[in-house]
């Protein structure tokens, strides 16, 4: 159950940074725009599907070193670009030259905030590791004594 619900919060976090991308692409480029909501909400939730399937990239057996984690990172971005982009152009997301540079940009901008969160959450969980075995050191001192 509890990596059911970690995956629940990666769903959700995933969808409101792809959302909040969304929200200033169309801002900044295309603040006209009207948006069959259904359709579209439908549309994000199999891009972060999609998005969240990918991190497969990251699956190791054993520890990721710094280089093999960065590696497995810029791999995740191509694979998000060369799957995300041909989907969302058959969707109609973008149409032109212009269009594929900044989807791209805000592809790219969305795995540094998706980096940015799960970073502010690893260090969370990082602090509750130490927290805890910090506690047992010092019950096994005081068992000891």
């Amino acid at each position: 159950m509890k990596n059911i619900m970690l995956w629940v919060r990666r769903y959700v976090t995933v969808y409101g940074i792809i959302m909040l991308c969304t929200f200033f692409m169309c801002l900044l480029f295309n603040p006209a725009s009207e948006l069959p909501v259904i359709t579209f909400f439908g549309r994000i939730m199999v891009f972060t599907l999609i998005g969240l399937l990918s991190l497969v990239v990251y699956y190791s057996k054993e520890e990721l070193t710094v280089k093999a984690w960065w590696v497995r990172t810029v791999l995740h971005l191509l694979l998000l670009e060369a799957v995300l982009l041909p989907l969302a152009h058959h969707w109609g997301f973008w149409h032109s030259g212009p269009d594929i540079v900044i989807y791209a940009g805000f592809i790219l901008l969305a795995k540094a905030l998706w980096l940015l969160v799960d970073y502010g959450i690893s260090i969370k969980t990082a602090a509750q590791i130490n927290e805890r075995i910090r506690r047992n050191r010092l019950e096994k001192r005081i068992g000891k004594e």
